[in-house]
């Protein structure tokens, strides 16, 4: 049996009358007038119940529009099960075939009612063309078969819960035996970890100008890294020793800061001005200065080390300030 829809009465008109009401295009789909033509044709005139046939589904278009592949097709009293395209071009034409194998799931007919099929046009606009309604009666085999019944859909097997909750119960043991690894590792690491050794600040301050002593810049002529590294080696002292941030401070900035933490460092002022000129208005200094230097900051940092005094210390103290009284 074939059905044919060449123009569009044929392809909107057929399932209109055959489901006995008007149908209104959707919001945003025009008809396609003529610009689109459907042919429908079944390659079985009958089938057994469970006999699989092909409808195969001709559209032939302009090269100007763009056909859109339906996600699915609506399938009637049967099921689809399998679908492929092919296209061809001829001219000014495209030649667009679809073959759909479809198996019925009633007794009486297999009934594939008519499938909307859209294009794009170059202004993006939506046209709908229709296909044909295809009935395929089904043949009885055995004489006086009318309680046969229609097939069932497929079976499928009902998940194993059991079998998933197992599977769910050994991945959470195993995340939380991870955690708790994780977790007694690095306690473990706490417990034997060395506990860190933080130096007083001028202890570091009076290695680091010693070390810079032994480098031999003057006497080479570098200056300027010479004062760098004397400056930097002053300024942490000055940020660990006061909380202030001495490395990106200009020398008013850092000189302003220690004011206001009622921080007076004698000398300091002259040490970082002459550092100033050796590293930025290429000033050559003597080698005395360039060795003094590090004097200078050696005294800084001694000046401003807080005493501490022992028990010894403050006892002795006390006794002659009573033999004074």
């Amino acid at each position: 049996m074939e059905f044919r829809g060449i123009d569009l009465v044929a392809a909107v008109l057929t399932p209109l009358l055959v489901a006995g009401a008007v149908a209104t295009p959707a919001a945003g789909i025009v008809p396609a007038l003529g610009e689109v033509s459907v042919a429908t044709q079944a390659t079985l005139d009958s089938v057994t119940v469970g006999q699989r046939f092909r409808v195969t589904y001709r559209f032939s278009f302009a090269d100007s529009l763009k056909a859109v592949v339906p996600k699915a097709l609506d399938p009637g009293t049967c099921r689809v099960m399998s679908m492929a395209w092919n296209e061809t071009h001829d001219g000014k034409r495209v030649e667009r075939v679809a073959d759909v194998t479809f198996i019925p799931l009633s007794v009486d007919s297999s009934v594939v009612p008519a499938n909307p099929f859209d294009f794009v046009s170059p202004r993006g606009d939506t046209l709908r063309a229709w296909s044909d309604e295809v009935r395929v009666p089904i043949k009885l085999i055995a004489a006086g078969a009318k309680d046969v019944r229609p097939l069932k859909e497929q079976w499928k097997a009902p998940p194993n819960y059991l079998l998933w909750g197992a599977i769910a119960a050994v991945v959470i043991a195993l995340v939380v035996a991870l955690v708790w690894w994780i977790r007694r590792r690095r306690a473990r690491r706490g417990e034997d970890a060395v506990p860190e050794i933080r130096l007083p600040a001028e202890v570091v301050a009076l290695a680091e100008l010693d070390r810079i002593a032994t480098l031999g810049l003057v006497a080479r002529g570098e200056h300027k890294t010479h004062y760098t590294l004397v400056v930097d080696a002053l300024r942490r002292y000055l940020e660990a020793r006061y909380g202030v941030e001495a490395m990106d401070r200009t020398t008013p900035e850092l000189l302003h800061d220690l004011e206001r933490r009622d921080a007076h460092v004698d000398g300091l002022g002259d040490v970082l001005d002459e550092a100033d000129l050796v590293k930025f208005a290429k000033f050559i200094p003597s080698p005395e200065a360039g060795l003094g230097v590090i004097a200078r900051a050696r005294d800084i940092v001694i000046a401003t080390t807080p005493r501490v005094e022992t028990a010894a210390a403050a006892a002795t103290t006390d006794a002659v300030a009573g033999e004074g009284a």
